[in-house]
């Protein structure tokens, strides 16, 4: 067993592609993808002519995640609803995320 970080980013669909990019770009080795809703204070995001939101989740080292969510509040933070948090998590075969 190893100790590694679990980075979920909750964003719009449109942003999808482009963030998988800079992911991989900063270093990590996959990450899963799913489709989402939900509400915040402020609004239900159920109009599909808006897109869905997407849930990216990335199991890496304390370094790439730290590198990937900087990245993020540098470029995306202010300018997209977006929510990003990040955690330890132990992994049972390291080999398939760095």
């Amino acid at each position: 067993m190893t100790q590694a970080y679990l980075l979920t980013i909750i964003g719009e669909e449109v942003l999808e592609t482009v963030l998988e990019k800079e992911i991989m770009a900063l270093g990590a080795k996959g990450y899963t993808v799913s489709k989402v809703s939900g509400r915040s204070q402020s609004a239900l995001r159920d109009n599909p002519w808006d897109g869905e939101n997407v849930r990216i989740e990335i199991i890496t080292s304390e370094e790439v995640c730290l590198k990937i969510a900087q990245r993020l509040k540098e470029k995306y933070l202010e300018k997209y609803p977006m929510v990003t948090f990040f955690h330890p998590v132990t992994v049972l075969r390291m080999q398939h995320f760095y």
